[in-house]
């Protein structure tokens, strides 16, 4: 075993000690710092646990603050800002955490030219609004419209609408009534023919009309086939005579009949 010998002056000389030279390798007593941190720590945190409790009406109102701000995301054509405040004034003033999206959102909803709309917060008192609006594509009736899905909405007035075309109907028909229509504008609009009209009967017959002149009774089937033959002798008329043109009829299996607002009622077959 190894020593080390060391020299310590004293006042009556010098005297030589030995220390063992391992004992720097022997395991240290543990320290009680880290038990001091841990009740520290503890007592740290209970200082502020009571300061808390102490202060929570402060705390509270600082984490939710009352909405007071609307951001809008998106522009509106049919809806105005007066409106829509209207609407949300009754939940404005209501704390972050307590203000209702879900029944903020129905409310909205309810008004005729809203589609669909998004309600978000935004922390600390801001509400983001993003609103979808109805497309008015046919008028459905004297008092109400169709959108681009074929579903019904009835807006307070139509008198700036007046333009949109006239699509009529049985009850429930309105789908298969806005199909229709769009399919036969596809064909029709290329020639130059607006469709300005389109009624389906209870029996199924559908009855058009063009360039809000020209009747047109196109039966029950082949629809699209007789729209075509149709403009294929619209189209080969000189237009001081197709603008003569007052109604038609196609439910003739190879021919149409044609009366002009002049001559009266013409007959023209076609094979």
């Amino acid at each position: 075993m190894s020593t080390t010998n060391r020299a310590i002056r004293t006042g009556s000389g010098i005297h030589s000690t030995r220390r063992n030279s391992n004992s720097r390798n022997q395991p240290l007593k543990p320290k009680s710092s880290g038990k001091r941190g841990l009740f520290a720590l503890a007592g740290a945190l209970a200082c502020v646990a009571l300061l808390m409790v102490q202060n929570r009406a402060n705390i509270s109102g600082f984490i939710n603050r009352p909405v007071s701000k609307v951001r809008i995301e998106n522009q509106w054509q049919r809806i105005s800002e007066a409106e829509v405040s209207k609407v949300l004034a009754p939940f404005m003033g209501s704390g972050f955490f307590d203000f209702d999206v879900v029944e903020a959102k129905q409310k909205l909803e309810l008004h005729s030219w809203i589609l669909q709309a998004s309600v978000t917060r935004i922390w600390p008192s801001t509400l983001s609004l993003h609103l979808i609006e109805q497309v008015g594509i046919a008028r459905w009736g004297n008092e109400q419209l169709l959108n681009q899905y074929g579903e019904i909405f009835q807006p307070d007035s139509l008198l700036e609408l007046s333009a949109l075309p006239l699509l009529a109907g049985p009850e429930d028909s309105q789908a298969a009534v806005m199909l229709q229509y769009q399919k036969l504008n596809q064909i029709l609009f290329p020639a130059g023919l607006l469709l300005s009209g389109l009624s389906l009967s209870k029996r199924g017959s559908w009855e058009y009309l063009l360039n809000e002149q020209i009747q047109v009774v196109a039966g029950r089937d082949d629809v699209f086939e007789k729209t075509q033959r149709f403009i294929d002798f619209y189209t080969s008329q000189p237009f001081q005579q197709s603008s003569q043109f007052y109604s038609i009829d196609l439910r003739y299996g190879n021919g149409i009949a044609v009366r002009e607002t002049e001559s009266g009622f013409t007959g023209v077959a076609i094979r």
